[in-house]
């Protein structure tokens, strides 16, 4: 008996389940179930990652680290969009079968953005021994030197990373997102497993741990380029200066600017919220509302396993007119996260024993943060689906107003129902999830007007 017969005897359920439906809904189910196995171990993981590090900084060091981290992310804007347009552009260019324009999308992509990147770290070289970090982290005198030399490190890797992720860009725009889940878990165990050897050999320091963790993504990046430029199916697409044409920056700009603004009002929107909360309540309060966030990303991280393939299948549905797939993905994905929505309130009342199993009593976190971060999960699960669904179809106008919006009313929003509401730090999730509510309910009507081919105006831009 073959191996094949075998496997069919054993598991019909699955192999019915991974064997019907349209070719480009199998392909999702079959990275779907690998991302699943791979964010499983990711999960686990960074938990553990958690507790470790807790070990080896004490609080107000790791919420000094998760505020510089947090701080790299402010500069994610300098590829200019570059990276989302090039997505649908390259996504656009295959369901055309148009290899060529292909090629010249991927090595034109990395040439900009490598130029962009460059002049940025030879910029920040210059000004870095002007900066004085202490008084941006809020914290004592006696690190600026340590913040010195860790900015050096945390900014180089982001550059770098900024470059290198086109490769899983790539993955993405053709529907194999379960590769880039691959690459976080192997990523996250580097970490770990270092980690825990400087935890039973040195002194916890935060510039050894910065290496490690900018050092990591970068490693894993590069294997990924390797794999798939020298040894994949992706050979033919290998960046080359033969296919650098910058005639075709335009193309990816008319896209890409509007993902651009987008990017920026999210930076704001979210990344600002460390940052809020250092200048108002100190560094060491950024450590419970991360840690909580930890927790209740937990169902967002496994819900967007799901909607990740949803972007560019959608731009191949949507090339090809193929309105009645995208309906019916959509439909099944708003069918589970009704599920997801009874899995969060769960988490949610048993938070404080989970809290209490994971991490002692080496963070204290409130109910009333728990329940601020479930709410936000809840609705930001939901926004996903028809983001998703926008981005892929590439009509970005209301989201790019909202988006802008949001990112205009949220700190002083923020502050309010932290400071002068008194909410503490959940009011600055509470604020966010406010922020959020409007881009739910445009993005749905939009959704509703492109399926139905009724949308015009602002609606079809």
């Amino acid at each position: 008996m073959t191996i094949q017969k075998i496997k069919i005897f054993k598991f019909p359920f699955l192999l019915d389940f991974f064997s019907k439906g349209h070719e480009r809904t199998k392909k999702a189910k079959k990275h779907i179930a690998l991302s699943f196995i791979y964010k499983g171990l990711d999960i686990i993981a960074g938990l553990v990652l958690v507790s470790v590090v807790l070990t080896y900084l004490d609080k107000e060091r790791y919420g000094i680290w998760l505020v510089f981290f947090s701080i790299t992310s402010y500069f994610a804007f300098l590829n200019i969009g570059l990276e989302q347009g090039f997505r649908n552009k390259f996504a656009e260019a295959l369901a055309n079968n148009d290899k060529k324009r292909a090629k010249y999308y991927v090595s034109t992509t990395y040439a900009v953005i490598a130029l962009i990147i460059s002049v940025f770290f030879i910029t920040f070289i210059l000004i870095n021994h002007f900066i004085y970090w202490p008084k941006i982290l809020n914290t004592s005198a006696e690190l600026a030197e340590e913040l010195r030399i860790l900015a050096i490190f945390v900014f180089g890797s982001f550059s770098l990373m900024l470059v290198l992720k086109i490769s899983t860009t790539i993955l993405v725009a053709t529907q194999k997102p379960s590769i880039l889940n691959l690459k976080t878990l192997i990523d996250k165990l580097i970490k770990l497993a270092t980690i825990i050897i400087l935890l039973y050999t040195t002194k916890g320091t935060l510039i050894k741990m910065g290496i490690i963790f900018s050092l990591s993504p970068v490693f894993t990046l590069i294997l990924i380029s390797i794999i798939i430029f020298k040894m994949g199916e992706y050979k033919e697409f290998r960046p080359s200066f033969r296919y650098i044409d910058f005639s075709y920056i335009s193309e990816l700009i008319q896209l890409g600017y509007k993902f651009f603004i987008i990017n920026i009002a999210a930076i704001i929107l979210f990344a600002t919220d460390n940052m809020i909360i250092t200048q108002l309540f100190g560094p060491a309060q950024v450590t419970p509302y991360q840690i909580a966030h930890k927790y209740f990303s937990i169902p967002i991280m496994l819900f967007m396993l799901m909607v990740q393939p949803l972007w560019s299948a959608v731009t191949e549905a949507y090339v090809k007119k193929d309105f009645s797939w995208i309906k019916k993905i959509i439909l099944s994905l708003n069918k589970v996260w009704i599920f997801f929505v009874i899995g969060i309130i769960l988490m949610l009342l048993i938070s404080p024993f989970f809290y209490k199993v994971w991490l002692g009593n080496k963070v204290e976190i409130s109910f009333g943060l728990s329940f601020a971060w479930a709410l936000f999960i809840i609705i930001q699960t939901y926004n996903a689906i028809y983001t998703h669904f926008i981005n892929g179809v590439g009509k970005l106008r209301i989201q790019l107003y909202v988006a802008l919006f949001s990112m205009i009313a949220n700190i002083p929003l923020s502050i309010l129902l932290a400071k002068n509401l008194g909410l503490g730090i959940s009011g600055v999730i509470i604020a966010t999830s406010i922020s959020m509510l409007i881009s739910i309910i445009l993005k749905t009507i939009q959704y509703k007007k492109l399926i139905l081919n009724r949308a015009t105006g602002i609606w079809n831009a």
